[in-house]
């Protein structure tokens, strides 16, 4: 199988561009957000859910792949700056990867295989809301998300061995690259108590860096994050 540089450096350079442009658009709106007159509004808390994810695969071995759920968590803090608009941020702890499909049909692919990727992750998001009456809100946050690698798990069960020397499958292939990047978008409802507010989202992630090495001879020439995520937050309100 012959595998072209040029078409992966164009796909690199447009991330970058993607990227460097969500990245001024979110900066360009919180700079915009300080002026006006609004009473600004605090808000502080936690958030947990799920993750659904699968890796973006560019390689010459087939991975058929399901939805790989695992839990997700942490601090949630948002700054709304004016009528309709904000900034979140959040400090978490997630888990995704991907899980091999078995085709128990052809009995093609019979092994069981997961490899959870174990991330610290910060997303900035623009945070935008609209008012579904005095108690409820649509809410939709977009914008960059960084992360950064802390551990592995591999999970197999070997039923045949006529892809046991598929390189990912040695204990040795591990993540080379620590550091990913990428974009988040989400979208909800808010809905606002006397004890704070809650919030149900789902979101997706973009992940635009590679996860392991990605030269014409390694076993990935593309190995990316992509994550379906759905997250509870509860928020206490401080209003200036």
């Amino acid at each position: 199988m012959t595998i072209l540089h040029s078409p992966f450096s164009i796909l690199h350079y447009l991330r970058v561009k993607l990227f460097a442009s969500a990245c001024f658009a979110f900066l360009f709106q919180f700079a915009s957000g300080q002026t006006g007159t609004f009473s600004s509004e605090w808000a502080f808390g936690v958030n947990g859910g799920a993750n659904l994810s699968q890796m973006r695969f560019n390689s010459k071995y087939y991975i058929p792949q399901g939805l790989y759920m695992q839990p997700s968590g942490g601090l949630t803090v948002r700054y709304i700056s004016e009528n309709n608009f904000g900034i979140i941020g959040e400090l978490n702890y997630s888990l995704c990867g991907w899980a091999e499909k078995k085709d128990t049909l052809n009995n093609a692919h019979p092994n069981e295989y997961t490899r959870s990727l174990a991330y610290l992750e910060i997303p900035l998001l623009t945070h935008l809301y609209f008012n579904l009456g005095k108690r409820a809100r649509l809410v939709i946050n977009a914008g960059p998300q960084f992360r950064y690698n802390i551990g592995e798990e591999v999970k197999k069960k070997i039923i045949s061995d006529g892809n046991m020397n598929w390189p990912y499958y040695d204990d040795a292939y591990k993540v080379s690259r620590k550091f990913d990047y990428g974009l988040k978008g989400a979208a909800g409802i808010e809905i606002l108590t006397g004890a704070g507010s809650f919030i149900l989202s789902g979101s997706y992630y973009f992940g635009l860096a590679d996860v392991f090495n990605s030269k014409r001879a390694d076993v990935f020439q593309a190995s990316s994050n992509q994550i379906i995520g759905i997250n509870l937050t509860c928020l206490v309100r401080v209003k200036r």
